[in-house]
């Protein structure tokens, strides 16, 4: 049975399904960093019509997960000094929405203690359900879905990273960074310590770091973690703003500052 405080169902649609397949691949060598991956290689891999290939391959772009070559695509490589550029930004964005919290008072607390004990607390770290629990996490301490702070995120984390932190567990010799951070913010937000609220802020990223960093540095020599998280990697997260993730649904928005190759392809909300 999944966990009680599942947040989202599994989709099921085609071009979902495909997305999830492809993306999965991917975060685990079966496509291999820094080979190409053309429209026609996505219809023989997966069996989609070209339509449907082309908006897969704009969702994969957007979240980080293949990299434009030319008129074509390549799957993305990713680096130490990336990771910890993309580690630094949310971080520091993070502690932003956390200090703002905090000096909100209990009324701006209660409902971040209120989805940690739900959606977080008791929930495996290895189940998808976690990780979509610390996608939520994360939007309440940024402000929700519409705020300045996730158009922030998005505009410059791709999704892949979020996935990569989530991976990396596998290295790292102990977890429950996320809870531990999460319990050190609300204690020191109630105390009034703003500079504790900041280390509280810190305190998930600095240890994850190590691990994040093995992970990296082992999928660059072609080595890959294991598949062994318990329902996971079989759901599509909606983005940090809460828009979807995979171009085929039509609704799903792009960075605002997609290069002008791709910028013809976008769809918008509507």
């Amino acid at each position: 049975m999944p966990p009680s405080g599942r947040l989202f169902d599994h989709m099921t649609s085609k071009s979902e399904a495909t997305y999830i397949d492809v993306r999965e691949r991917i975060l685990f060598g079966e496509l291999p960093a820094g080979s190409a991956f053309s429209a026609p290689e996505l219809m023989a891999l997966t069996g989609v019509n070209q339509t449907m290939a082309g908006r897969l391959l704009l969702s994969l772009k957007t979240g980080g997960y293949i990299t434009r070559s030319g008129n074509s695509y390549v799957i993305s490589s990713f680096t130490t000094q990336q990771v910890e550029e993309w580690g630094l930004a949310l971080g520091s964005i993070v502690e932003i929405g956390a200090l703002r919290i905090a000096l909100g008072g209990e009324a701006r607390l209660k409902p971040l203690v209120t989805f940690l004990e739900t959606h977080l607390r008791d929930i495996p770290i290895d189940h998808e359900d976690f990780f979509l629990g610390a996608m939520g996490l994360t939007r309440i301490v940024l402000g929700g879905e519409h705020s300045c702070l996730s158009q922030l995120v998005q505009q410059f984390i791709p999704q892949v990273f979020f996935r990569l932190l989530w991976m990396s567990d596998y290295y790292a010799p102990r977890t429950g960074f996320l809870v531990e951070s999460a319990d050190r913010f609300v204690s020191a937000a109630r105390a009034g310590d703003l500079n504790a609220v900041r280390a509280a802020s810190r305190h998930f990223f600095d240890n994850i770091a190590p691990s994040l960093h093995t992970l990296v540095a082992k999928m660059g020599e072609g080595t890959y973690p294991p598949n062994v998280k318990k329902d996971g990697f079989h759901t599509i997260e909606a983005q940090i703003t809460g828009m979807p993730t995979y171009a085929n649904a039509i609704r799903a928005a792009s960075l605002a500052f997609t290069p002008l190759p791709d910028a013809n392809l976008t769809a918008f909300r509507v």
